[in-house]
């Protein structure tokens, strides 16, 4: 493996018709040095609670995924984020929306009404993407 930033849990919302789509995607083929071993074991541990084998999507996916979007613009949280999806989507423009001042997800809302995803009800739900999409 070389290290590179990975996209484990994914939400999309579209601004003009708010309809969302959410993917987890799961690793189970990753040949994974010792480094990234221990990287991806503190991040279950301490972050999203998601195993390199839990989803429900593979990750070959992604491409195929976000290359369907008929999007001409997407807005994402984190530069890593945004090379990683510059990767698969450059013809679409990516806006770094830390760019703008956006504090991070935890400082956002601590609304525990508001949905998450099916994983995440379970474990911890201010870890879901899908709840911060759903923030006006």
């Amino acid at each position: 493996m070389d290290n590179k930033y990975m996209i484990k849990e994914m939400s999309i919302v579209d601004t003009e018709t708010w309809s969302t789509q959410h993917w987890i995607f799961k690793n189970s083929k990753l040949k994974q040095d010792n480094k990234s071993r221990k990287t991806n074991k503190w991040l279950e541990r301490n972050y999203h609670q998601l195993s390199l084998e839990y989803g429900d999507i593979e990750y070959e996916e992604v491409g195929r995924i976000l290359n369907s979007l008929k999007f001409t613009c997407i807005y994402v949280k984190g530069e890593q984020k945004k090379q990683v999806l510059m990767e698969y989507i450059p013809h679409v423009a990516l806006i770094n929306i830390e760019d703008m001042g956006c504090p991070r997800l935890d400082q956002i809302c601590d609304d525990e009404t508001l949905p998450c995803c099916i994983f995440h009800m379970e474990f911890n739900p201010k870890q879901c993407i899908l709840k911060y999409m759903v923030i006006n």
